[in-house]
């Protein structure tokens, strides 16, 4: 598209409120514009706008308009000239942001069998998470969201009054925080938080697709591409695990879908994503759509520096649940069908009732202590989000997860013994790498007979 093909005065689409023109009438513009290029982007070609259209989603003041700009955006994804352009401009870490606002949503999916400790907190008063100088020069709170937007109306504070929460390195002007300037915007949305969300990932999906890490030869390509450096980054990453906490099916699956995509062939993000808390997130969401996250797991879990050096916890020398990220959250089976068998079958395992030789998992397990567990080393984090959606998780080793049901059963190599030995229930059971097991056998006997009675 030329710069004579202006289909709409984008000049007037100006930020904070702009001069001239109806909202309604931009709003418009932007819509079809999205229409018209989605269904014939192959032949309209690049749009010059991409990079103008990236900097008035994040500046103007008009929800709505701010919707149909990203709705906008995420259809000139579909040409690679478009993503560079948005690239140039902060369009990642813009996407970013944008996807941190999925935790402003009101619903949140409610958590099956939860304890009545982790379901008082969907009634918890908000937290108290901002500060703002007042025209008095007095430091005022920490006060909720909300109060930030009552004193807006009121005239009490606006674009140039200080703001801070905690994580900030430094005061910021009210204007210069996306989180609150976004959040005072006017108008009526058009989109859920998690339609902005949706919309975000895939975004950033499409810039991480837009250029290959592979080069023809199957190598792999170095430097590492740019959008995988931004998206790596400790701007970026930490915001991207965090939309699992979230708890939207669909962009939990996007999320651990696009986390996978930056880390893999990028080894310095890959060793460090456990620091995210990513693992943790992953594993406290209660839904049944986790083959995004079983995938995520397969190419991560043993590839983390966890143990607190610069290397990756897999070595021979240690044992299988001591080389996983997960192994102390996860029984070992658990992690053997993941390794094993595969994503997919990891994902069904987690999400059904089993009692063999091989595993032993119920949804009351999965409910009643892992996703229990995690939640409460996350403490009132969660929440803290939908307050400051840009709050950072800092990292905490988490205790090994009780499961009381595996109390007393004796694991030995890929086989829970008193299973295998039911003759009964499991006659024949095929064994798999015999010698190994009988060898973990001889090991487990002595030190068995090594113990003092």
């Amino acid at each position: 598209m030329g710069a004579s093909d202006n289909w709409c005065d984008m000049g007037r689409l100006d930020g904070f409120g702009g001069v001239g023109g109806s909202s309604s009438v931009r709003e418009l513009c932007a819509r079809a514009m999205a229409i018209v290029y989605e269904q014939h982007y192959s032949t309209v070609g690049p749009f010059e706008g991409a990079a103008h259209i990236t900097v008035l989603l994040d500046r103007t003041d008009d929800r709505a308009l701010r919707h149909r700009l990203l709705l906008l955006l995420k259809v000139l994804m579909n040409v690679l000239s478009n993503i560079e352009a948005c690239v140039l401009v902060g369009g990642c870490v813009l996407a970013v942001d944008l996807l941190t606002v999925v935790h402003e949503a009101s619903e949140r999916t409610a958590i099956p069998l939860q304890s009545n400790l982790i379901a008082a907190t969907a009634f918890m008063e908000p937290l108290k998470e901002w500060m703002y100088v007042n025209k008095d020069g007095a430091q005022v709170g920490p006060v909720e969201k909300d109060a930030i937007r009552r004193f807006w109306s009121k005239k009490e504070i606006d674009w140039t009054t200080k703001c801070w929460a905690s994580g900030m390195t430094d005061w910021k002007r009210l204007r210069d925080i996306r989180e609150l300037r976004w959040a005072l915007a006017v108008r009526v949305p058009v989109l859920t938080p998690t339609q902005v969300g949706d919309a975000a990932l895939s975004i950033l999906h499409s810039m991480v697709a837009s250029h290959s890490d592979i080069d023809d030869a199957g190598e792999i390509v170095t430097p590492t591409p740019r959008v995988k450096r931004i998206l790596s980054s400790p701007r970026c990453l930490p915001h991207i695990a965090q939309a699992m906490l979230s708890g939207e099916p669909s962009v939990v699956e996007s999320a651990a879908a696009l986390l996978k995509a930056v880390v893999t062939r990028n080894p310095k993000a890959m060793i460090k994503l456990y620091s995210t808390g990513a693992f943790y997130f992953a594993l406290a969401y209660p839904g049944s759509n986790l083959l995004s996250i079983a995938h995520l797991f397969s190419v991560t879990h043993v590839n983390q520096a966890f143990h607190g050096g610069e290397e990756a916890a897999l070595s021979s020398s240690l044992p299988f649940a001591k080389c996983s990220v997960l192994g102390g959250l996860l029984p070992e089976s658990l992690l053997y069908v993941l390794e094993c068998s595969g994503p997919a079958a990891f994902a069904a395992a987690m999400v059904s009732d089993s009692d063999t030789p091989e595993t032993i998992w119920t949804h009351k397990m999965r409910a009643e202590n892992l996703i229990r567990q995690v939640l409460q080393h996350l403490g009132d984090y969660p929440q803290k989000l939908s307050q400051h959606c840009h709050s950072l998780y800092e990292y905490a080793p988490m205790p090994p997860v009780t499961y009381p049901e595996l109390k007393d059963e004796m694991w030995c190599h890929r086989y829970y013994l008193r299973n295998l030995c039911d003759e009964v229930r499991f006659p024949n059971w095929p064994i798999v790498e015999h010698v190994e097991f009988l060898q973990s056998l001889l090991v487990m006997w002595r030190e068995e007979l090594t113990r003092r009675p």
